[in-house]
């Protein structure tokens, strides 16, 4: 483990570059065209309260942040921008596989941009972590990146190697199993509460509701190769729990949160289970505005129900925010 507060810049510096960006994997494009992600999923990036919420998060749980902190799979800059702008240790390395993406989130950043870390850039796939030093980071932020990852147990195990002990590794707006389970068996409703309505299930509608259920299915087995899939798991806390405790790391699980929660005005990002549901089919689904019509005026009392059982507590769990802080007595 590093303690030099000079290693990383050391280390930095002996990286080699490619295109103008630090390299330390092989460059990977996304699946889509890099430049239409924002509008194709119905995102505003940058996101200040996204990085400044996180920043909040990591500081109310004594999360030592005196060191350099790294990002893994930037996209367009929703979290990068907020966190640069807020975090107050030395170095910020930001990175992505895709150098589309880190040339998009490197443009937000403009001559008056305020913010006191140095900021880098750097190609890396998540599945090449086991390259970085030991000990060098106080913070590894990823933002809906973790379910993209194959082999969960081995990231974990290579960021709880790589955090200085008081650091901790953050997850945001991950997918939790049981609310995209509870999703697929609204959705799989739809079809009934149309027919009672009057109104017929086009083959077009049919089909995106059988994506959606299979992409469900496919995230929550554990028994099929998920090398070739964009979204790979679903996650629970127990499991999560488990692999941290096996490194190091103590798990606490914010359900039904987003980081910019912990951002002024606070708490205003909050999704009830009807909202999250709309949004993601009509974004994520790709389901056509007549069908998400129909969906809204026919499937009512099933999300109201479901809305009246939290109405005083976060719930169901659907994307959540993981925290894995790692022992301040963990030497390794």
């Amino acid at each position: 483990m590093t303690s030099d507060p000079g290693a990383f810049d050391v280390w930095i510096a002996g990286l080699r570059k490619w295109h103008g960006w630090l390299q330390l994997s092989p460059e990977r494009p996304y699946l889509h065209a890099e430049e239409e992600y924002n509008q194709y999923y119905g995102v505003n990036a940058p996101n200040p309260a996204e990085g400044e919420g996180c920043c909040n998060l990591l500081k109310s749980h004594g999360v030592d942040l005196t060191g350099p902190a790294l990002e893994i799979g930037c996209g367009t800059g929703f979290l990068s921008f907020g966190f640069a702008r807020h975090y107050p240790g030395p170095d910020y390395l930001i990175t992505d596989p895709s150098p589309a993406f880190l040339r998009i989130t490197h443009e937000l950043f403009g001559p008056g941009f305020e913010g006191s870390s140095r900021r880098h850039f750097a190609i890396l796939n998540a599945d090449d972590l086991g390259l970085l030093p030991a000990g060098m980071f106080s913070v590894i932020a990823l933002r809906s990146t973790l379910h993209h990852i194959l082999n969960v147990e081995d990231f974990i195990a290579h960021c709880a190697r790589s955090l200085r002990p008081g650091g901790a590794l953050v997850m945001g707006a991950e997918p939790c199993e049981t609310g995209y389970l509870l999703m697929a068996s609204v959705a799989q409703s739809i079809p009934n509460a149309l027919k009672a309505a009057g109104v017929e299930m086009r083959p077009a509608w049919t089909a995106k509701l059988e994506e959606f259920t299979s992409t469900v299915q496919f995230c929550c087995n554990r028994d099929v190769d998920k090398t070739n899939g964009e979204d790979k798991h679903f996650f629970n806390p127990h499991d999560l729990a488990q692999m941290g405790d096996a490194y190091g790391l103590k798990l606490v699980f914010l359900p039904t949160g987003s980081f910019q929660d912990f951002a002024p005005p606070y708490g205003n990002a909050f999704h009830c289970f009807s909202s999250f549901f709309l949004m993601y089919m009509q974004f994520c689904m790709r389901f056509d505005e007549e069908f998400m019509a129909q969906i809204r005026l026919h499937l009512q009392p099933q999300l109201k129900f479901i809305d009246d059982c939290y109405r005083a507590h976060a719930g169901p769990a659907i994307s959540s925010i993981f925290l894995l802080r790692k022992h301040r007595e963990t030497a390794d």
